[in-house]
């Protein structure tokens, strides 16, 4: 079993990161290989929106997403850990899930994985974040948990919040449980509703 954690933090040490530790360290100990990715160590392009990966199922462009796509792919969970910045998700993390678009063919090839969240906001904006990433996850076929939250501004504040701290490490056992119970969507629905009703019905 394996979890990879993409964390969306510029701030290296901050207190994003220090919740995603938390909670792959909590993995570790139920026994899962937990491996995380640092997006602002990579050199990611933006999607170029060529819509070429619609034929192949592969991105284009050659960069450190190569590596996050194998990550992904081989991972039975995605942990997805981000501060919220004006009501949204960093800029890092967002090309990172612009990127994942050419993973949605020829087929889903993340369905049935399992679904993480921490976000960490200074005061206001986790809900609107998290509604993002649920509506991504399903978009995905993907099974996901209750995100994990906190609230933080100085660097390493979150370490002095034991709810923070804790919901992290239980988002992660969480994501365990559904990852053994194997939940599977049907090969049938293996594309978004709208293109297998497209295709289904033969509509434009």
């Amino acid at each position: 079993m394996k979890i990879v954690g993409i964390l969306g933090s510029p701030r290296k040490g901050g207190n994003t990161e220090v919740l995603m530790d938390v909670a792959l360290e909590e993995a570790r100990k139920e026994g899962v290989v937990a491996s995380k990715i640092s997006v602002r160590d990579k050199r990611i392009t933006p999607c170029q929106g060529c819509r070429k990966c619609i034929k192949t199922g592969r991105c284009v462009l050659s960069d450190d997403m190569e590596e996050i796509y194998g990550e992904m792919l081989e991972s039975d969970g995605i942990l997805w850990a981000t501060p919220v910045y004006f009501w949204s998700m960093s800029s890092h993390t967002k090309i990172v899930m612009d990127r994942t678009f050419a993973l949605t063919f020829p087929k889903l090839q993340l369905a049935s994985k399992v679904g993480g969240l921490i976000l960490v906001a200074g005061g206001r904006g986790c809900v609107n974040t998290a509604n993002v990433f649920h509506m991504y996850f399903s978009y995905n076929h993907m099974f996901f948990v209750e995100f994990a939250s906190g609230y933080a501004r100085e660097r390493g504040e979150v370490r002095k919040n034991a709810f923070a701290l804790n919901v992290a490490r239980e988002t992660t056992r969480q994501m365990i449980s559904l990852i053994r119970a194997r939940p599977r969507y049907p090969e049938e629905f293996d594309a978004p509703l709208h293109r297998f009703v497209r295709s289904k019905y033969k509509l434009s």
